[in-house]
């Protein structure tokens, strides 16, 4: 269960930029408590305070579940999609793609994804970006694997890139904003997805390269 788990967070980060609601660390909450579960029924704590112990889980859990329910839809795959997804036919795990499928998937990313500022929609996921350059999500997985990169990793620094613009030209002509107007308008979600990926690529927090840039 705990490989699964893992197996589920790398897959989030190879399809998704922004991973807000979407953290694998909760299911291991879930196992932790499962576990404690297990050991305060095997322990002789007394049926009073079991009792006790176990409404308090339930109520913890239910909690959980409304609260994940609301958020599972970030996840949700058209029917289509999901159609797609299941039916590809190409081996994902060879990453070694020719040259020509190669070059002609950079040139589509740089027409499609760059030019048109595609990177800027909060939910763009890989499938869907395959789509909208005329690839399929095989080759474009595997695309960013030869290049040593993930899709999350690709978006972000797009986003990161284009927040950067967006800062030197609100300074230049002085107009008041904050990081978390920047951030917002450059695709970003979540604030904290903004503040990792800000930092993965420039190696500093907001904080410092601004004061670094002025």
């Amino acid at each position: 269960m705990v490989r699964g788990i893992r197996q589920y967070g790398r897959w989030l980060h190879d399809n998704y930029a922004d991973l807000e609601h979407k953290e694998v660390w909760q299911s291991f909450v879930v196992l932790g408590i499962m576990l404690l579960v297990y050991v305060i029924y095997s322990l002789d704590v007394g049926e009073l305070v079991y009792e006790y112990v176990m409404e308090f889980i339930l109520v913890v859990v239910i909690c959980y579940l409304l609260w994940r329910v609301e958020t599972l839809s970030d996840l949700r795959l058209p029917v289509n999609d999901a159609e797609e997804e299941t039916g590809a036919t190409e081996d994902v795990e060879d990453n070694d793609l020719p040259p020509s499928i190669r070059n002609n998937i950079e040139l589509l990313l740089q027409q499609h994804c760059i030019d048109e500022q595609l990177y800027l929609q909060h939910d763009l996921n890989l499938l869907q970006l395959a789509k909208a350059i005329g690839t399929n999500r095989s080759y474009l997985s595997r695309y960013f694997a030869s290049q040593g990169t993930t899709y999350n990793a690709y978006i972000n620094d797009l986003r990161v890139n284009h927040f950067v613009c967006l800062y030197h030209e609100s300074v230049a002509s002085k107009r008041s904003f904050t990081t978390q107007q920047l951030a917002m308008r450059s695709g970003f979600r979540s604030y904290n997805t903004f503040g990792a990926a800000f930092k993965k690529t420039m190696g500093m927090n907001t904080t410092e390269w601004m004061r670094l840039t002025k």
